[in-house]
């Protein structure tokens, strides 16, 4: 296929942003009525797409592939999309560039245009400054200016006279402004998001000569607003079967319940959740570990609320539990009963039955060890290897995620992460590691990676997090019956997640 033209107009078909050369009677060949999204004339064919109150039109030759046309549109727009928010026009020409170039589509596609546009340049950099500084100097200039004006003012005042005109020689002709400068609300005015411009074959849309700028209240181009756009990159997101990108963190994130296996609820259904928070020092030694857990009942049905929850073993040296006040702590453990039988649990509400904690610093207790050793070579690289080991091997850990931070100007180098997927923030300068499941079989495995920085400090705090379907502390349900001793049919949902797990 060949594109002649990329643009984005209004309905009128003013263009805004054009690559190449766009033709302004195409808006007036589409119908009010028309279903398709192509209109062919005797040379070209016109491939467009809304944006709102705009359109996205490419202009290709009628001898191309139809379908490739629509593509590389859908390409176009899910970019327009992307960046209309962050960057302005000129930049945007450039990632137009990087779809098309000398009229033919390249072979990209959204992440990789990331990628790209994401890559630091050292001349631009140089570039920015430079413009930034004569911005500054100019504001200087103008406020330098100001003053002077400001005190020739008060001068003239002193002296009786009213004002710059006349015969007073400075500012003489230059009805409106200062001194021959513009006001200084003029001059500090910014620019619109697309401003009107003309660099080599890029064809920008010029306001007629004379005209003033748009004011501020009035509203430009707004593809970053809610509303049909993002419905819009949704559908497209569907169509071609396009998933959004996880941006990695700093900090370890809680995994949700949602991440475990579902579990078919009963009309009694019991719920555990756990929270584990571990504090480990880098040089080795456990500062604090901290277990918090509670259980949950909940019945749906009234005729099944005469209950009694049977245990299975339970460790009081090393677990302290705290019952409800309603429950009767004589047959605890391992029997959670009502004081009164007579008396329902309330039902279609969750209620707490049951809380317990466990503290240690013994180092041998803790779910899942970490160990880092950075090892710097002394020509300015560190090479880092990040080492985990499952201590509790009765658990199986779910959706492991080791964020580690580094240092350094470059990206971190890779060299083994033993099959699992990794990370690389650039940003918050911290690699992610994530490791599916961590079990008996799979108890131990290593991360080898070196950055362009000695400071073997900056790859701390090393924070984790995961889940699990399994108590920590062996709090479960053996049984639930009724006061009457019969068997009552439930449901058992065990969540053990991190709360603040972290190498310091």
């Amino acid at each position: 296929m060949v594109v002649l033209a990329a643009s984005i107009c209004t309905k009128a078909g003013k263009a805004i942003v054009s690559r190449q050369v766009f033709f302004h009677h195409s808006p007036k060949l589409i119908g009010s009525n028309d279903q398709h999204t192509f209109v062919e004339t005797d040379s070209v064919r016109y491939v467009y797409q809304p944006l709102e109150e705009l359109f996205m039109v490419l202009i290709t030759n009628k001898q191309s592939n139809i379908l490739q046309d629509i593509d590389t549109l859908h390409l176009f727009a899910r970019v327009v999309s992307e960046y209309c928010r962050s960057i302005d026009e000129r930049e945007l020409i450039d990632v137009f560039d990087e779809v098309v170039s000398m009229g033919y589509r390249e072979s990209i596609n959204l992440a990789q245009i990331r990628t790209i546009t994401e890559m630091d340049s050292h001349d631009e950099r140089i570039q920015a400054e430079i413009e930034k500084n004569k911005e500054k100097e100019a504001k200087d200039e103008l406020k330098r200016k100001t003053r002077m004006m400001e005190m020739q003012k008060r001068e003239m005042a002193k002296r009786g006279m009213s004002g710059f005109g006349g015969g007073s020689g400075f500012g003489s002709g230059s009805s409106g402004s200062y001194g021959g400068f513009k006001q200084p609300s003029s001059y500090t005015q910014t620019r619109p998001r697309l401003q009107c411009s003309l660099r080599g074959t890029v064809f920008l849309a010029r306001n007629n000569a004379g005209q003033p700028q748009r004011s501020a209240g009035i509203k430009g181009m707004q593809l970053g607003k809610k509303g049909k756009t993002d419905a819009m990159v949704e559908a497209i997101k569907v169509d071609e079967g396009i998933k959004d990108i996880p941006v990695a963190t700093s900090i370890a994130r809680p995994v949700a319940a949602s991440t475990l296996p579902a579990v078919r609820q009963e009309s009694v259904h019991i719920f555990i959740e756990e929270k584990v928070s571990v504090r480990v020092s880098r040089d080795g030694g456990l500062d604090n570990m901290e277990i918090k857990g509670k259980m949950e009942l909940r019945t749906t049905d009234p005729s099944k609320a005469h209950l009694r929850v049977s245990l299975k073993s339970v460790d009081e040296g090393v677990t302290q539990f705290t019952m409800h006040p309603n429950i009767d702590k004589k047959l605890f453990p391992p029997v959670l009963a009502l004081r009164d039988p007579s008396r329902p649990f309330p039902t279609n509400q969750s209620v707490g039955i049951l809380k317990w904690r466990m503290q240690t610093k013994d180092e041998s207790l803790i779910p899942l060890s970490i160990n880092c050793w950075p090892s710097p070579s002394g020509s300015g690289s560190c090479d880092v290897n990040i080492e985990y080991e499952l201590l509790s091997t009765k658990l199986e850990l779910r959706d492991v995620v080791i964020n580690i931070p580094y240092a350094g100007s470059g990206d971190p180098i890779v060299h083994s992460a033993e099959g699992n997927p990794y990370e690389v923030d650039r940003h918050k300068k911290v690699l992610t590691w994530s490791i599916p499941i961590i079990d008996s079989s799979n108890s131990t495995g290593v991360l080898e990676f070196s950055v362009n920085d000695e400071d073997v400090g900056a790859f701390f705090p090393i924070r984790l997090s995961f889940a699990s379907t399994k108590s920590y502390c062996d709090v479960e349900v053996a049984d639930v019956s009724g006061v009457d001793g019969t068997g009552v049919a439930y449901s058992q949902e065990i969540v053990l997640s991190t709360e603040d797990y972290s190498v310091v």
